[in-house]
């Protein structure tokens, strides 16, 4: 899967990139649906499979674009000084993410954050780097690459070389740039980057939009998970747009109604442990079933395995090691 070679899909711009103006001088559209198309992991070395992805690229806001198609979404912050990304997908669509990051800029990409250790969100790291991209992260998604445990993220190349457990500014494109260490939730390594100009939000796999993705061997609770989204909350304004890990851009109202319906379906959870239910009994009470129609990841995603039963299958762990803790 690692490149030998660094290809030049390069594409000349033609500038107007507030107005998200695209290289052939067609109007990249802003905002519009975003393709879901998660788990892709087991089907990267399938060319059927690949051949039928398309990646496409949207302007979110000011100088924020996404690119995306299967696996993680690519932020893009491009200006005067440069790109700026947080994540890089996989390799299998390197060419296509370049094609697509050459209709917003050909200036060079000079930094990358990774917001967690997933292949779908640093496999192409190395390639960025071989470009002279700076990579940053948290120091626990370093030592997840170095561990092994992100499988074809091509360590050492890939490996972020900057990493801090606190808030970092990036002065560029003539905009603060955030760089936002979480709580372990999704993994022991998140992180989230505030475009505070452009007023956009890159979130990862912390936030997709639906029921969260809760890593407990990580240290991932549903506590983590509220204090990550209410840190979001306080960081940003009424008007700032959301970009999930995977999915379709968000706002604050629907991660206010996340938080809250996680945070309900939780306390129930917890509560049926209490009274003894086991999780095939919790599963059939289905304790989130009013929230599910606009929740459930399925739904938004018919080919991820982050199932409301896998989910269920987290808070039970947790409530059971709660329930364990109490004297």
């Amino acid at each position: 899967m690692k490149r030998s070679t660094m290809p030049l899909a390069t594409v000349a711009v033609l500038g107007l990139l507030s107005f998200g103006v695209a290289a052939i001088g067609q109007a990249i559209p802003t905002g519009g649906p975003i393709p879901d198309i998660r788990g892709f992991n087991s089907r990267i070395t399938d060319p059927e499979a690949v051949s039928q992805i398309e990646v496409l690229v949207r302007h979110v806001a000011g100088q924020v674009y996404v690119v995306a198609g299967a696996g993680g979404n690519v932020v893009v912050f491009a200006g005067d000084d440069g790109i700026f990304l947080v994540d890089t997908n996989f390799i299998v669509f390197y060419d296509q993410i370049m094609a697509a990051i050459r209709q917003i800029s050909d200036k060079p990409i000079r930094f990358v954050v990774n917001t967690h250790s997933h292949l779908d969100h640093v496999q192409n790291n190395e390639n960025m780097a071989m470009m002279g991209a700076i990579i940053f992260a948290q120091p626990n998604l370093r030592r997840a690459m170095m561990g092994g445990r992100a499988p074809g993220s091509d360590p050492p190349g890939g490996l972020p070389v900057v990493t801090s457990s606190e808030l970092l500014t990036f002065h560029f494109n003539g905009e603060e740039v955030v760089f936002v260490p979480l709580k372990p939730a999704h993994t022991d390594g998140d992180a989230a980057v505030y475009f505070r100009g452009s007023d956009v939000w890159a979130f990862g796999d912390e936030y997709t939009t639906d029921y969260p993705s809760m890593n407990i061997r990580a240290g991932g609770t549903t506590e983590n998970f509220v204090d990550n989204y209410n840190l979001a909350l306080e960081m940003t304004t009424p008007n700032t747009i959301i970009v999930p890990g995977h999915g379709q851009l968000s706002n604050r109202t629907e991660l206010i109604a996340l938080r809250d319906v996680i945070t309900t379906v939780h306390a129930r959870v917890r509560a049926m442990v209490a009274q003894g239910m086991t999780l095939d009994e919790i599963l059939e009470a289905r304790p989130s079933r009013e929230f599910d129609a606009e929740f459930a990841a399925e739904n938004h995603s018919p080919t991820t395995g982050v199932t409301v039963e896998r989910w269920y299958g987290s808070l039970y762990e947790e409530a059971v090691a709660e329930a364990e803790a109490i004297p």
